[in-house]
């Protein structure tokens, strides 16, 4: 299925920066990517405060954006047309900033526009759930204070409103940010609003009637208002539903596999290589990745674990390895670029996250046709992994049944290679044109969810 004709497309993301938020920024470039090599080509929105000066040159060189990507961001543009703003003041200042009482935070950022002059005042707001504060964004003219819009979503609403206004005829803005979701869609619009989800919704334990934070809370309340809403899998649509009843206009696209056009050749690999791709942060759990490890080599001293990435957790987890005897079996890669293309050397790869979305990693080992043990965690290797056919499951935080996955494939080579073989499969039939397939019929769904509803008003 292609993608709905004459609509304006449009993918939002908070902030959009080489380097940032794992596999979010990744997921979210390449989704443009592929919706343009399709024909629905998307502006991107940001709404970062950050300067974007060389962001999609970066972009470009990492294989992520081309010189035809168009990347706008909020506070460049205002401060560019401060007329937008001055125009659209929507309330007095509130008392307290008018006589001087209001608490002055340093850490508040006086903007200017391009003619130097003040043009708006961001507060800071000390909370998690900050983007929800109504905190005065005050707004200057001539180096005075004329008014103020009341917390983020005014100001995100109006300049994307007025980025919409610009272009005839249907537009659809994909959210790929929580709070963007929450800010724009219960409001009055003139545009279709598609919400894709990028993480789990649960804290531990992280089952389907697990707690939820208090900023997935406030998310899930409005998924009434968005006219589509995208999950990466359907084990965590079929929570969604268990816990807030049926949702009609919800869709499972997961991200794509990206196989290269030849499979790896095998006498290439390493036959006694793990690896594993993680940021060292404790929901990672590579200190039990290590610890089965130890396992593994007392069986066969050979084997040897390739780690890439790094984090705040390196200097403990390499303090580990030593106490377990594997200084000399762990290679510390550190953050390598495109880390995915290396997995073709390894025999297997491994995850023991304590949550996911759904594994980027899973998929580029896949795609490397690289056999995977992975925890059966929310969400995603159970519906990426077939046991037996492309690797194995494992009950999730069982160091000792890790081990033994582990050491089962690397004492059968035999396996392993058709372990390999499942996987390549794998990746070939659950790549791009598939994932692009689901995501089309998602918008043209949403497309008529909005512009019906509105011609029936």
């Amino acid at each position: 299925m292609s993608f709905p004709e004459g609509v304006n497309y449009y993918i939002a993301g908070s902030r959009l920066r080489p380097g940032l938020d794992g596999g979010y920024t990744v997921a979210t470039m390449q989704r443009a990517a592929h919706m343009a090599a399709q024909g629905a080509r998307p502006v991107l929105l940001t709404y970062d405060i950050g300067p974007m000066d060389g962001v999609r040159d970066e972009f470009i060189a990492l294989g992520l954006a081309d010189e035809s990507t168009r990347i706008r961001n909020l506070f460049d543009e205002v401060t560019q047309r401060p007329e937008l703003l001055r125009q659209a003041v929507l309330h007095p200042l509130h008392a307290a900033q008018l006589d001087g009482t209001a608490p002055v935070d340093e850490r508040e950022r006086i903007i200017s526009d391009a003619a130097g002059q003040p043009l708006l005042k961001m507060p800071f707001v000390a909370a998690v759930d900050w983007f929800r504060s109504n905190a005065d964004i005050v707004i200057y003219d001539a180096g005075e204070p004329i008014g103020a819009l009341y917390g983020f979503g005014e100001l995100y609403r109006l300049w994307t409103s007025a980025v919409i206004a610009e272009r005839p005829g249907r537009s659809l803005v994909i959210s790929e940010a929580r709070q963007l979701g929450e800010l724009l869609g219960p409001y009055p619009r003139s545009y279709a609003l598609m919400h894709t989800v990028h993480s789990a919704h649960t804290q531990a334990p992280h089952t389907w009637d697990a707690p939820m934070d208090t900023l997935w809370q406030g998310w899930c309340a409005q998924l009434d208002s968005f006219d589509a809403v995208v999950w990466l899998t359907q084990a965590q649509l079929s929570d969604i539903e268990r816990r807030f009843g049926p949702q009609a206009r919800s869709f499972v696209v997961p991200h794509p596999a990206q196989p290269p056009t030849a499979a790896p050749p095998w006498d290439t690999r390493d036959p006694d290589r793990v690896a594993t791709i993680a940021r060292l942060v404790p929901n990672k759990q590579i200190d039990q990745l290590l610890r089965a490890f130890a396992v593994v080599v007392q069986q066969r001293p050979q084997a040897r674990l390739e780690v890439f990435g790094d984090g705040p957790q390196r200097p403990a987890l390499e303090a580990l390895a030593a106490e377990l005897g594997l200084a000399a079996q762990v290679t510390w890669r550190g953050h390598v670029p495109a880390a995915g293309s290396q997995l073709s050397r390894a025999a297997v790869f491994a995850m023991t996250s304590e949550y996911e979305g759904q594994s980027l990693v899973l998929l580029e080992a896949l795609e490397q046709a690289t056999a995977c043990v992975s925890y059966d965690i929310s969400y995603g290797p159970a519906e990426m992994i077939v046991p037996n056919v492309n690797g194995e499951l494992v009950p999730a935080g069982d160091v000792a049944a890790l081990a033994a996955a582990l050491l089962g494939m690397l004492a059968d080579p035999v396996r392993l290679r058709a372990l390999s073989e499942g996987a390549w499969t794998w990746a070939q039939t659950h790549g791009v044109k598939r994932s692009m397939s689901l995501l089309a019929d998602a918008c043209e769904r949403a497309l008529a969810h909005r512009y019906v509803a509105d011609t029936s008003q």
